[in-house]
């Protein structure tokens, strides 16, 4: 009897896990990446302008903001990103679909993550391939990420990418990327409508880069105050904007 219970057990834990994979595909699927992209027009320099933590239609409730509530906040920090394309490997050609690195660099440490595109949904989907590197990878509360990021619009001047992790939390949070500090605010607007018409709900919106000189030394990473999904009480001197 003992192990036809084990059994009954193993069927159960993998019908859970195949309503959690189901349960992510759905949730990330449904981002509409932008589908006409030039990879090679993405590559190089990005500053992070914008870090976006989202809520996903009413599927995640925050334990202390009611519903509907955004916060945003200014970060004395300016993170770069660089993207690069592993086009080759052991000085050969590399074979199979492209791959990207995302190399995320701040004052805290840095981080690599590495992405192959999906040849399938377009090259605006994005997953995560192997484990991420760097320094901020050394901090005994890092969190690898598992997932897929989305290009949810990429023009000459700025570029916006959605994190959704794979699990349970359906944790998702958007990078808005400029070849510069600062982006218009009419272009400000149209991003915010744009996930928003994406049912990405502005639950907290960090401003980086407010300031060229604002590049501080400190023992908080604005990256990691996503991955470990805590709201914005630790870290950065900042204030909040009303």
């Amino acid at each position: 009897m003992y192990w036809k219970s084990t059994i009954r057990l193993l069927c159960l834990v993998g019908l859970a896990s195949a309503i959690a994979e189901d349960a992510y595909v759905n949730q990330c699927s449904e981002l509409k990446a932008q589908e006409h992209l030039d990879l090679n027009e993405m590559m190089g320099k990005w500053y992070v302008v914008e870090v976006i933590e989202h809520r996903r239609e009413a599927s995640w409730a925050s334990p202390t903001l009611p519903s509907g509530a955004q916060q945003h906040f200014v970060i004395d920090a300016c993170p770069i990103v660089h993207l690069r394309a592993l086009e080759t490997r052991g000085g050969r050609q590399q074979a199979g679909p492209p791959r990207i690195s995302l190399l995320w660099d701040e004052a805290a440490g840095n981080l690599e993550y590495t992405f192959w595109v999906s040849q399938n949904r377009g090259p605006g989907v994005w997953n995560s391939d192997i484990i991420q590197n760097g320094t901020l990878t050394h901090k005994s509360t890092y969190k690898q990420f598992v997932g897929t990021v989305h290009v949810m619009k990429a023009v000459a001047s700025h570029m916006v990418v959605t994190f959704c992790t794979r699990g349970g939390e359906g944790h998702m949070f958007s990078l808005l990327l400029g070849r510069e500090h600062r982006l218009p605010k009419n272009d400000l607007r149209g991003i915010r409508k744009l996930l928003e018409r994406r049912n990405l709900q502005l639950l907290v919106t960090r401003e980086s880069c407010h300031n060229t000189a604002a590049i501080v030394a400190s023992s908080t990473s604005i990256l990691q105050l996503l991955l470990f999904s805590i709201l914005p009480v630790l870290g950065y001197n900042r204030y909040f904007v009303e």
